[in-house]
């Protein structure tokens, strides 16, 4: 992420202001690219998260995954190689085909016939409702996009889901005590269908800016119906998410030339235990 923002203002200068949109470790990278202080808020115009934010709930079956020992025997299966070739007809080591034997066993909301697609989702849970996603589009992600799967991270990630919000890759919470550094405009979306991660991610990261940085536009939305990727690519993506990040960012940009003084505190992000959308809980 750092990388990523530092070669768009090598190339535009250091003067440009990026419209963020990210979703699930993307969100979390900005976020600690953010709050760690390894990328000023100077340089962003905007942030829009979909199903991630500074905290990272996760639904009852997706936590069980992360507490459970899975990750460090998954790591330790794997050994040295650990990128996954997900492919049914990729050359794998009997290490990769023990993993995605085990993958294929493991319990997720909705099953696949498509022997890649229940790898994926066998360790990540499942992605997106397949309902809402084209088949074209289903076939193009485990064919060509998602072929290969970094499996690395895979220790943090998990340290960050048990904690339910960022940490470093040690474990150490660092970076919540820093919301000086999330001087921006924000919009969190959930999606009000779970399968990874519960509209209570958007919540918290809403009050916690509310509170802490009210001089900023800070929005949330949930959308029925969409589970977690497919906020993102849903055949109904383009009418019911987009708009809210494509009107959150003109907002932004119009705010951003606004010389209006700006509200000292926010009252409404005091009240901590009122989510209007609190009927959106995990699919069971």
């Amino acid at each position: 992420m750092f990388v990523a923002i530092g070669k768009i203002l090598e190339v535009h200068g250091p003067s440009t202001k990026i419209h963020v949109v990210a979703r699930c470790a993307g969100g979390l990278a900005i976020h600690i690219a953010l709050m760690g202080g390894h990328v000023s808020a100077t340089h962003i115009a905007s942030l829009s998260c979909t199903n991630s934010s500074m905290f990272f709930k996760l639904t009852a079956l997706a936590t069980i995954k992360m507490w459970l020992p899975l990750v460090p025997v998954s790591m330790a299966i794997l050994g040295e190689k650990n990128i996954l070739p997900l492919l049914e007809k990729s050359k794998g080591s009997s290490r990769h085909r023990l993993l995605k034997f085990i993958a294929r066993c493991l319990p997720r909301y909705e099953r696949c016939s498509c022997k890649e697609c229940e790898v994926l989702s066998g360790i990540f849970g499942n992605a997106f409702w397949h309902e809402n996603v084209s088949p074209s589009l289903h076939q193009w992600l485990i064919t060509q996009s998602a072929t290969n799967l970094p499996m690395s991270a895979f220790p943090h990630l998990r340290r960050i889901c048990n904690s339910r919000y960022i940490v470093d890759s040690n474990g150490n919470s660092s970076f919540l005590i820093h919301p000086e550094r999330m001087a921006i405009s924000t919009l969190y979306i959930s999606g009000g269908r779970s399968l990874l991660v519960t509209p209570d991610t958007s919540f918290l990261a809403n009050k916690y800016m509310k509170l802490h940085q009210p001089g900023f536009r800070h929005e949330r939305v949930v959308v029925d119906g969409f589970g977690h990727l497919d906020l993102l690519i849903g055949e109904k993506s383009h009418e019911k998410v987009f708009p809210h990040i494509i009107s959150h960012i003109r907002l932004a940009e119009q705010e951003g030339n606004d010389s209006t003084p700006r509200k000292n505190y926010s009252k409404e992000a005091l009240d901590w235990v009122d989510d209007p959308d609190r009927e959106y809980r995990d699919f069971e």
